[in-house]
C-alpha cells in the first residue's frame, strides 16, 4: 500500500514539474529554444526535453521545424478556448466583488456597457444610506462617475462620443473641455483606475477599475463607493485590493497584462 501511494505521489509530482514548461510558454507569449525554456522552468535541458517530447505527442506543445523553438500546440489552444467558453463574466465578477466588499467594508457595484451607456448590473450594499439612491439598471454618466471614466477611456470613441456629447450639452458651465477629457483618459490608462469626489451626489466618492477579456477588450468596471474622503486619498490599500480583484477576474477571462 505504501509503495502504491509513493508511486501515486511521484506521478502527480511529475505532472506538476511538466506543467511548469507549459506555464513558461504561456507567460513568454512567444516560442522559446530548449535551453531558455528549461532554464525559465527551473529544470535541466535533458529533463525538459523528455517532458517536451511527451507534450508534443499529446498536442500540448509543438516544435518549429526550422528554428527548433517550442510553442503551445493545438490541444493547448483547444483547452484554453474551452475554458474561456465555460467562463461566465458575471459569475466570476460577482463572486470576487462580494468578497472584496466584505473585506474592505465599503459599498460596491459592477457596471457594463448597455444600450444607453454605463449600466449598473450588480450592487453590494454594506452601508444602506450610501447607495440608497441607486438601483440596478441605472445608467451612470460617462464624465461624472468613476465607472463612466473607465468606459470613456477604454471603449472605442465611436461608442462613447454621442453620450458624452449629450452630457456636455446638459452640463452648461461644468462641461469638460476636450483637454479635460484627454487628461482623464491619459490618467486612467497610466494609473489603471478612475475616481470621482462628489460629482454625482454631494459627498459621494468612488473609485473604479477595468475588467478586460482575452483580447484586451473592456468587459466591465468594478467600483467602490463611500462617503469617506479616505477612499480617494492615494495611495491606499483599498485601491490596491480593488485592482487585484479586477485583475483576477480579467485573468480568468484570459487577459494577460
Amino acid at each position: 500500500m505504501e509503495s502504491w501511494m509513493a508511486e501515486q505521489r511521484k506521478g502527480i509530482q511529475s505532472v506538476e514539474h511538466g506543467v511548469k514548461l507549459l506555464e513558461t510558454l504561456v507567460d513568454s507569449r512567444k516560442a522559446l529554444p530548449l535551453k531558455m525554456l528549461a532554464a525559465a522552468a527551473g529544470m535541466s535541458a535533458s529533463m525538459a526535453h523528455r517532458y517536451l517530447t511527451s507534450f508534443i505527442r499529446a498536442g500540448l506543445i509543438e516544435q518549429d521545424p526550422v528554428s527548433g523553438h517550442y510553442d503551445l500546440g493545438g490541444l493547448a489552444l483547444r483547452l484554453g478556448l474551452a475554458a474561456l467558453n465555460r467562463t461566465d463574466l458575471m459569475q466570476l465578477a460577482d463572486n470576487e466583488c462580494r468578497q472584496l466588499v466584505e473585506r474592505v467594508d465599503i459599498d460596491g457595484h459592477i457596471t457594463v456597457w448597455g444600450t444607453y451607456g454605463v449600466t449598473t448590473v450588480r450592487y453590494y450594499n454594506r452601508h444602506a444610506p450610501i447607495l440608497s439612491n441607486f438601483r440596478l439598471g441605472d445608467v451612470l454618466p460617462l464624465w461624472d462617475s468613476a465607472a463612466g471614466r473607465i468606459f470613456l477611456t477604454h471603449l472605442n470613441e465611436r461608442m462613447t462620443r454621442p453620450i458624452l456629447k449629450a452630457e456636455i450639452a446638459k452640463s452648461e458651465d461644468k462641461a469638460p473641455s476636450t483637454a479635460d477629457v484627454e487628461a482623464i483618459r491619459k490618467f486612467v490608462r497610466t494609473e489603471g483606475y478612475a475616481s470621482i469626489d462628489g460629482q454625482v451626489f454631494h459627498s459621494i466618492r468612488a473609485i473604479a477599475v477595468p475588467v478586460f477579456d482575452a483580447q484586451g477588450q473592456l468587459q466591465a468596471a468594478i467600483s467602490l463607493v463611500s462617503n469617506q474622503a479616505s477612499l480617494v486619498q492615494f495611495p491606499n490599500p483599498v485601491l490596491d485590493d480593488l485592482k487585484s480583484t479586477a485583475n483576477r477576474v480579467s485573468q480568468r477571462l484570459g487577459w494577460a497584462a
